[in-house]
């Protein structure tokens, strides 16, 4: 079976699933989101093994899902939460792991201790942080109310410009006109680019990548969200709508570069075979990673500044 065929085969099975999933929401979505974090951190930590370099995969994989399981039950609890309690055991968490790594690492006798901490955090923080950004959109309002617990916000549908209560539905669709956009921008540079590109965007680390499929890819996500927003009927605002585009189309390729830096790196072509034809869970998600907490921030902001 040729690359192509595997790639779309994938797809036909993957697409219906993902948006399955994606639809029903509640446990099973957070449930998948912690088995595909877990399985890309995986993957992050063993391309390195290439280069001799072995990091202890385990207790970021543990740590990855406390906090996703924090997260989650935050957001599904109806309790009202201290703001305050919340942060100081999420900075707990995140200054105790490094502290416990250096304290394990002093008893062993394994080669660049400070390195393979250093990637461990490093996973912990780029991967298993940045998922959370997925249940904060697919829970948008449950997100919401859980940003009110830290200061007065306003409503979503306020800030958004829309006439109607955000409701899960709502947020269903919206994590679909994402997820769509990043897809058309990913197909928009990749086309374009092998038509028509001349120009490298960056030999050292993506040597296929140029600054025309790079400029059709941003032009591709304007025109993918517009016209999926308009197709799930978000009622979203132009202003929103552009910067939600934008926010695919610039930060979407540098997290695809990002990816691309790190396995460079390491001289590895994929982060792993899981996925026949579209290499590992962590070359899917490159961009989902950096997009998703994009447009989380940008909510927060202009939530927390009323």
């Amino acid at each position: 079976m040729s690359e192509l065929a595997k790639r779309v085969l994938v797809a036909l099975i993957g697409i219906p699933a993902s948006i399955g999933i994606i639809y029903l929401g509640g446990f099973v979505f957070f449930f998948v989101v912690v088995l595909f974090s877990n399985l890309a951190l995986w993957e992050f930590y063993s391309i390195p093994r290439s280069s001799n370099i072995k990091p202890d995969s385990t207790l970021g994989l543990i740590f990855s899902s406390l906090i996703q399981t924090l997260f989650y039950l935050l957001l599904q609890s109806e309790i009202k939460v201290d703001a305050f309690d919340v942060a100081i055991l999420l900075l707990l968490i995140l200054a105790i792991f490094p502290s416990f790594l250096f304290f394990i690492k002093v008893f062993t006798k394994q080669s660049h201790p400070s390195l393979t901490i250093s990637l461990i955090v490093l996973g912990l923080l780029w991967i298993g942080v940045s998922f959370c950004s997925l249940l904060a959109v697919r829970f948008l309002p449950e997100f919401f109310r859980l940003l009110r617990t830290f200061g007065d916000v306003s409503q979503p549908h306020y800030l958004f410009g829309i006439k109607y209560p955000i409701d899960n539905i709502w947020s269903f669709k919206f994590f679909l006109v994402i997820l769509g956009t990043i897809w058309i921008c990913d197909s928009f540079a990749y086309f374009i680019g092998k038509a028509y590109g001349k120009h490298k965007l960056a030999p050292t680390i993506s040597p296929k990548k140029t600054w025309e499929g790079a400029i059709a890819g941003y032009f591709g996500a304007i025109l993918g969200f517009f016209g999926l927003s308009t197709l799930f009927n978000l009622e979203l605002s132009l202003v929103f709508q552009f910067l939600f585009a934008s926010t695919v189309g610039v930060i979407g390729q540098i997290g695809d570069l990002a990816e691309s830096r790190i396995k460079r790196e390491f001289n590895v072509k994929d982060s792993s075979k899981l996925l026949p034809g579209h290499g590992g869970i962590l070359d899917r998600f490159d961009s989902i990673l950096f997009v998703f907490p994009s447009i989380i921030l940008i909510i927060i902001l202009l939530a927390l500044t009323k």
